[in-house]
């Protein structure tokens, strides 16, 4: 099963990246590069809440083939979790001393950003 393309494949960027594309003869890619990877090896998967560039949906999905894989959602932050989240930064580093059970408690504790809507 291959994931369909990604909605900005039908955007104004994604036609724009086409057009590039062509302009610099860059080949296709094979088609084997849309074939799903299966991996028994311990793999962390993170995604951002409020990522508007790739869904947290996604991770879960690119987790699915992978047996030994940890997915964790981090709400609140944009598309780099890791670079806008301690909490984020706290399970790839408890991760990489326990690659099979990452401590995410820290998501529990996350809250919801403040925002303020003017006049």
């Amino acid at each position: 099963m291959t994931k369909p393309l990604p909605p900005t494949s039908r955007t104004a960027e994604g036609r724009r990246s086409r057009r590039i594309c062509r302009a610099w003869e860059v080949p296709a890619a094979p088609r084997s590069i849309r074939k799903v990877t299966r991996s028994d090896i311990p793999t962390l998967v993170v995604s951002a809440g409020f990522d508007a560039q790739t869904g947290a949906s996604n991770g879960a999905y690119a987790a699915r083939t992978l047996s030994r894989s940890t997915s964790v959602t981090v709400p609140y932050v944009a598309h780099v979790a890791f670079a806008e989240s301690p909490c984020a930064q706290a399970i790839t580093a408890s991760f990489f001393d326990s690659p099979t059970a990452p401590n995410t408690g820290c998501l529990a504790g996350l809250q919801p950003p403040e925002f303020e809507i003017g006049p």
